[in-house]
């Protein structure tokens, strides 16, 4: 099947599949300096954390609770922020395991850690916690604190909103802002959750990864990165957009905890590979934060491939796999409903007849 052709229903769950299973693919030498284990060649389970072949980390677990907060499906009550309800289902899998493939939060970056304890101090202590409008926004905006903790969780923004671009780009900003509030993880989760609109609209690889102008998704202005957005991007982050990863290679891609080298080589497997499982094993096998990588690298090239690319024998194994199908059902539902909402207000006003 051409690329173009995909179905946006196979390129959503592709995105979430692939993002679960490139994270599980990686935790398998996670922690492991690149050269120094034999190559990952399939789901093979392992690791630090000793998983079986299909279960995910942090990363995983936190992209399903993103999901489901963004979905609305634990709360009613819009007078509570967005981001108390993404907050609070983070504290549920540190605190209880909630949506962890082994049934507890075995794994946490630092960054994370230090938002939510401080979150979880304020919002127990607050008189009445239940209903605050007030946002949850506990990222560290130091530079030092630019870790890609929030970049890896990202999938269900572009999903979601990939109907309307603009909102997609403030909620990506908003949703790393709650553990990550770095301009670096901020501009990162902008630049990708343009490319993973850009897959989902059929856009091609040449066109996403042109080096010469940055890929604005349909329904911005070509101009929005120089004088549309919120703010000018980060020159780190326009050069690794500006190609940086096409003319590079391990030890100069790694795979690092820095979100800046996370997002080059996880373009830089999706760039110079032709399927979503030639890019996944060139991903993880940078070693290192392997995890990491493999899931920034999925969430992108499920949504360009589609998920039918992502092999069967891997997709068999993902832990939780009638949820997450479940989850990606109900951004296309939700994603279709926003549109119809959309045109509905903006459709001009009945003319009486004559």
């Amino acid at each position: 099947m051409s690329v173009s052709n995909i179905s946006l229903s196979d390129r959503i769950s592709g995105s979430l599949i692939g993002l679960l299973l490139c994270d599980s693919l990686g935790a398998a030498v996670e922690g492991q300096p690149p050269g120094s284990f034999d190559p990952v060649k399939t789901l093979r389970g392992g690791g630090k954390f000793q998983l079986k072949p299909g279960q995910f980390t942090d990363d995983g677990s936190m992209a399903l609770c993103l999901a489901v907060a963004l979905l609305g499906n634990e709360t009613d009550t819009p007078i509570i922020h967005p981001s108390v309800v993404q907050m609070n289902l983070y504290r549920r899998w540190y605190e209880t395991g909630y949506l962890s493939s082994t049934g507890e939060c075995f794994d946490i970056g630092m960054t994370v850690r230090t938002a939510l304890n401080t979150f979880i101090s304020h919002y127990d202590q607050a008189e009445d916690n239940k209903l605050t409008g007030a946002a949850a926004y506990y990222g560290n905006a130091s530079s030092k604190a630019s870790g890609n903790g929030s970049l890896m969780r990202l999938a269900s923004v572009p999903l979601l909103y990939h109907r309307d671009p603009l909102i997609a780009m403030n909620e990506a900003v908003n949703s790393s802002k709650t553990t990550h509030s770095s301009l670096l993880c901020l501009d990162s989760c902008r630049v990708f959750t343009a490319l993973i609109i850009g897959a989902l609209q059929g856009v091609t690889k040449e066109e996403l990864l042109n080096s010469n102008e940055l890929y604005v998704p349909a329904g911005l202005p070509d101009d929005y990165w120089t004088t549309k957005a919120t703010s000018p991007l980060e020159p780190l982050v326009v050069e690794v957009m500006s190609g940086s990863y096409k003319h590079r290679n391990p030890p100069h891609i790694k795979a690092s905890g820095f979100v800046i080298e996370t997002m080059e080589a996880a373009l830089w497997a999706f760039y110079h590979t032709n399927s979503f499982q030639e890019g996944a094993l060139k991903a993880v096998n940078l070693g290192d934060d392997a995890d990491t990588v493999g899931a920034v690298y999925g969430m992108l090239a499920g949504a360009y491939y589609g998920v039918n690319a992502i092999p069967t024998e891997w997709r068999e194994k993902c832990s939780f796999q009638g949820l997450v199908q479940t989850v990606a059902d109900e951004i296309l539902i939700q994603s279709q409903q926003r549109t119809a909402a959309v045109e509905k207000l903006s459709a001009p006003p009945n003319q009486p007849s004559l």
